[in-house]
């Protein structure tokens, strides 16, 4: 089996995997098995998905070695969770207002405003329980590390400090953002929790403090190219299994790389930043770590058509 063949077995078996906890965290409790809100967060979550959060931070663990540490797995499924849960909450009406994610209708658009909102909250909640209950009583300080990463990237240092940016530029003429505004918010909405799997991953594997800073910047620029080719796509018609509905951005007046600097500007940031993550990728590999796996799922998401 070649190099990319076994990469690809890995990635399926790390998919399978996190799909297997993910059921399982969203089993409802005995006796509520018809209850709306864990249907609605069971439809959200397990309705399809790239998975790329959990995958990024189970294979960046290994490169440190090759046994994963368990409570990654756990980890892993908790921070696919809050991404899930802010997609409920992204597509209500009151924010980005979309009937469709993954190819289906949107959770609101099933359930009701009340229960996907509800069922976003179960999400965020469940994330935390299960971060807990992989350490159990054995909690290290690097288990703190790895949750207090986490926490910071969701909340409101993060995603949540993303989104309320993205809200207020809704509000202001075109002319008055500029290409940084969309990055720092950018950064935050979306790269937040890229960039919280793969500095996760090196707490929960004992990395170094000169480790950590490398994984750090590869996550903050892989997190902007991921958005900034999330983008690009919004405006071409390549797959029925992209995230959420075609031109939108455009239609309702968001700020994107795109709407903000125009599309060759955007394909020229895209260059820029995964260039910036490969790089520090390949420190990472001149000090011995094997990433090899990491450069080509990166090569491959900022070639992706969905």
């Amino acid at each position: 089996m070649n190099n990319i063949d076994f990469h690809k077995d890995q990635y399926e078996r790390d998919r399978v995997c996190i799909e297997a906890i993910l059921d399982e965290c969203l089993t409802p409790p005995r006796g509520f098995k018809q209850s709306q809100v864990w249907q609605a967060a069971r439809y959200s979550v397990l309705g399809g998905g790239k998975r790329i959060r959990p995958i990024l931070l189970l294979m960046t663990c290994r490169i440190f070695g090759d046994d994963v540490p368990d409570t990654a797995y756990r980890f892993a499924a908790a921070i696919e969770m809050i991404h899930s849960y802010s997609l409920v909450h992204d597509d209500l009406p009151a924010m980005d207002n979309d009937d469709y994610r993954r190819g289906q209708p949107s959770c609101h658009k099933v359930f009701g405003e009340g229960i996907a909102i509800l069922a976003g909250d179960l999400l965020l909640n469940l994330a935390y329980e299960s971060m807990l209950d992989s350490i159990g009583t054995l909690c290290s300080e690097a288990h703190m590390r790895a949750m207090s990463t986490v926490a910071k990237a969701a909340g409101g240092r993060g995603m949540v400090l993303g989104q309320d940016l993205d809200l207020s530029m809704e509000a202001a003429y075109l002319s008055t953002v500029s290409i940084e505004d969309v990055e720092s918010m950018a950064l935050l909405k979306t790269g937040s929790l890229i960039a919280c799997a793969i500095e996760t991953a090196g707490h929960l594997c004992g990395a170094c403090d000169e480790d950590l800073k490398d994984l750090r910047l590869a996550g903050k620029h892989l997190g902007l190219a991921f958005q900034i080719r999330d983008d690009i796509l919004d405006g071409v018609e390549l797959s029925d299994h992209f995230g959420k509905t075609r031109h939108k951005d455009e239609r309702d007046g968001k700020k994107t790389f795109v709407t903000v600097a125009g599309r060759e500007k955007a394909i020229a940031l895209l260059s820029e930043h995964t260039d910036a993550a490969m790089n520090a990728f390949l420190r990472l590999g001149r000090r011995g770590k094997e990433v090899g796996v990491l450069i080509e799922l990166t090569r491959r998401l900022m070639e992706r058509t969905y």
